[in-house]
């Protein structure tokens, strides 16, 4: 799987849900949420890595965060 962040510490907070699906793309996300989610890499033994965006009412980053998930959840 393509990792979907460029850079490790990569900052996405500021940026609109435009620049954001220029970026990185729209994730299968619905445009109208403010919570969206990317996976940014599985393991064959069951980790993923998923980042977390929180949106504004101006659909604005304002909270990125990233989890690592085992099994399947």
């Amino acid at each position: 799987m393509k990792n979907i962040l460029s850079g490790k510490d990569e900052r996405l907070i500021g940026l609109s849900k435009k620049e954001l699906i220029q970026k990185i793309g729209d994730g299968c996300n619905f445009y109208l949420d403010h919570k969206w989610s990317y996976i940014v890499k599985k393991y064959w033994y069951g980790k993923t890595r998923v980042l977390y965006l929180e949106f504004d009412d101006n659909d604005i980053v304002i909270a990125q965060y990233t989890i690592s998930k085992y099994g399947k959840e």
